[in-house]
């Protein structure tokens, strides 16, 4: 199995890289990726890796490699908005490309419905992307809005679903939204199948766990869905590429 969403006290997660990569390869994972945020939109830095942090980050990624019977990625989830992408000067393996706020509108829970404006904002940051990587979490307002409703199928989330495939971005099926007692995965099964629909094949898998304790949780069952909507591959990337690997070669 893979998850290449995971974060660690470089960012907002509660343990050490080495304690996640070890919990990783405990419970029998194939593929773990390390994506601590680096995100200047956001007001709380404090949970956010610094320009000044990200070549220990990388050196400590490097030592681990190697360390436990497991593939270990070096990633980044970098948030995104339509302002701009602000790089780290260095490259990774992949990012995890998720946008956590809108321009001027950093109280999203104080609107009736805003799902139109942040899924116009996704779109327009999407098409600043020209690097290989994946949208993470990209209903991710349901879990941090108290009793938001999920999007709804539409052009809206069409043109958003084709900028992915068009661009060569793979989607990112998060599962964090079972853990979170949401009911299904963060996107929703509709829009994975929509996606797949429009043409689109990179998906990824992604617990976003913020404790080592939660590495890989509910991925077997995001492997489920998958397979009952015939898909064959899941991606992540190495080294800027795009790697397949067959779930019927999962653990």
């Amino acid at each position: 199995m893979i998850d290449i969403h995971n974060h660690t006290t470089f960012s907002d997660g509660r343990d050490s890289a080495d304690e996640v990569v070890r919990s990783a390869a405990i419970s029998g994972l194939q593929v773990i990726g390390i994506s601590d945020h680096f995100d200047p939109y956001v007001s709380r830095q404090d949970v956010c890796l610094q320009p000044n942090e990200i070549d220990a980050y990388v050196k400590e990624l490097e030592e681990l490699k190697g360390k436990y019977q497991i593939k270990l990625l070096s990633g980044l989830e970098i948030g995104l908005q339509s302002m701009g992408i602000v790089w780290p000067g260095v490259e990774f393996d992949y990012y995890i490309y998720s946008v956590h706020t809108v321009p001027g509108l950093p109280e999203l829970k104080d609107l009736e419905d805003p799902w139109e404006i942040y899924l116009d904002e996704v779109i327009m940051a999407v098409e600043l992307i020209d690097r290989p990587g994946f949208l993470g979490h990209l209903d991710f307002l349901r879990r941090h809005i108290p009793g938001a409703m999920p999007p709804s199928p539409g052009a809206q989330m069409d043109m958003l679903l084709r900028k992915l495939v068009e661009n060569d971005i793979g989607l990112e099926m998060n599962t964090s939204g079972w853990l979170y007692n949401l009911g299904d995965s963060t996107p929703q099964r509709w829009v994975i199948e929509r996606y797949i629909e429009l043409g689109g094949h990179l998906i990824t898998l992604g617990s976003d766990s913020h404790r080592a304790v939660n590495v890989g949780s509910y991925i077997s069952k995001a492997i489920g869905v998958l397979k009952e909507l015939a898909v064959k591959q899941v991606f992540y990337a190495e080294n800027g590429c795009y790697v397949p690997f067959n779930i019927q070669e999962m653990v």
